[in-house]
């Protein structure tokens, strides 16, 4: 059964806290993404292992932080595809992912935003709950 936009919804959220990430991150971290910008972005952020220059600075932070933002735009329209589709297993699992995710981050990174993907991560379960043994 398939119902109007409820733009109120976690998977929208989702794409919304996606899109604050990259707004957030174009401003939090301008000075490493201006750095990666004029070293020509390709090869411009080390990975630790083969190539150690730029690995641990502000370029490694800009990119890791703003690589994660199309990420949490995908992750919320596929959301928002299996809450339509009315797929209880596959909100189940977003909602599982989401919160496992949020929680391993809250505790690597306290002071950030992970609470909003575990209270993200909850709402989709409680959502996947309430669609019962459809799927």
């Amino acid at each position: 059964m398939k119902r109007n936009a409820n733009y109120f919804s976690p998977g929208y959220l989702t794409m919304a806290l996606g899109v604050g990430h990259a707004v957030w991150g174009s401003i939090a971290y301008r000075d490493g993404l201006r750095e990666i910008a004029r070293a020509g972005f390709v090869d411009s952020v080390g990975d630790g292992l083969f190539r150690a220059e730029h690995s641990q600075d502000k370029r490694a932070a800009a990119f890791w932080f703003m690589a994660v933002t199309p990420l949490a735009v995908l992750i919320g329209y596929l959301d928002e595809a299996a809450i339509r589709a009315e797929d209880r297993r596959a909100v189940m699992a977003a909602g599982a992912g989401t919160a496992l995710f949020s929680a391993a981050g809250m505790a690597a990174i306290p002071r950030s935003g992970f609470p909003a993907g575990l209270a993200l991560g909850a709402w989709l379960l409680d959502r996947a709950r309430r669609m019962g043994a459809t799927a």
